[in-house]
């Protein structure tokens, strides 16, 4: 008798601990993150909420959804003008700089995409961190570019969105928000200060060309005539 109970004792510690590995082990499986979580995880690395936020009242839009159209190509935006900004001294409506930009490994797995530009910030523009979303023929991508000026840097977003038609774009319209300023003295314009500019024309013609520079724009353009302001991010 009692080594029958010693053995139904054992019997049910051992139901007992195998109870617990199995509801542990259920604990510990993770679930898969949707697409939508993807996606926001990888926008919040690269421009935070609240400065998003201030584009957004800027007027700037956003297509935030997860099925973008492939926009892969090089694409002229111009003429560039100011459309809205945050900067009481700012003139709205000053001609901007002809801008260039070229979209190129596009993922529909994780939303991500590569992005070079010209004349957005300065002659050179390369995002160190970039994502696309949409549906239909409409799309946002977000980059993270470092502008240098001298020894001063600051950390800038670039939001553009428009419509994919044909293989041109329409409607296109970019924020330019400072999001660190850490480093940048008082050579950039303010963090959190931003600027929503738009092609004029509302057709981005795609071209064959596209040659980064090896010259900084901001440190070697000399200034311009009229009201057109020379850099996306300095003061």
């Amino acid at each position: 008798m009692k080594n029958t109970s010693k053995l139904l004792a054992k019997l049910s510690f051992a139901v007992l601990a195998l109870a617990f590995l199995l509801t542990g082990c259920k604990k510990e499986e993770k679930i898969a993150p949707t697409d939508q979580q993807i996606l926001e995880n990888k926008i919040q690395d690269i421009i935070p909420q609240k400065y998003l936020d201030t584009l957004k009242i800027l007027g700037l839009t956003i297509h935030s959804s997860t099925t973008p159209p492939n926009v892969e190509g090089v694409y002229d935006i111009s003429p560039t003008k100011l459309r809205s900004t945050n900067r009481p001294q700012d003139i709205v409506g000053s001609t901007g700089f002809n801008s260039k930009m070229k979209l190129f490994e596009q993922s529909p797995d994780d939303f991500s995409i590569r992005l070079l530009g010209k004349m957005f910030l300065s002659e050179n523009d390369t995002s160190i961190a970039t994502a696309i979303s949409g549906s239909g023929n409409n799309f946002t991508v977000y980059g993270k570019v470092k502008s240098v000026f001298g020894e001063n840097s600051a950390i800038i977003a670039i939001i553009l969105s428009a419509t994919k038609d044909g293989d041109a774009l329409r409607n296109v319209e970019f924020g330019i928000i400072n999001i660190d300023n850490s480093n940048g003295g008082n050579v950039f314009i303010e963090e959190g200060q931003g600027r929503v500019w738009f092609d004029s024309d509302f057709i981005s013609n795609t071209t064959n060309v596209f040659r980064m520079s090896d010259r900084n724009m901001t440190e070697n353009q000399p200034a311009q005539p009229g009201n057109t302001i020379i850099s996306g991010v300095l003061k």
